[in-house]
């Protein structure tokens, strides 16, 4: 799963399958993927990682705040 940012600052998630399920790569706008199966392993790991980039940017700015 690689989350990106488009020419038009759309976000979007191209998921790629494991060979195992021979699914076909694809990608799609943030909601729809969560909407799909948010309880899915895809799911959680992309909560997760929104989730991550949150906490790092809190940290940025509570840093900003210090450094005034």
């Amino acid at each position: 799963m690689v989350v990106k940012v488009g020419e038009r600052d759309e976000i979007f998630v191209r998921h790629e399958p494991n060979r195992a399920s021979g699914g076909q790569p694809s990608e799609v706008d943030i909601e729809t993927f969560i909407a799909r199966g948010p309880g899915s392993p895809e799911g959680k790991a992309l909560i997760d990682l929104l989730d991550q980039l949150r906490g790092e940017q809190d940290r940025e700015s509570m840093e900003e705040l210090g450094d005034r």
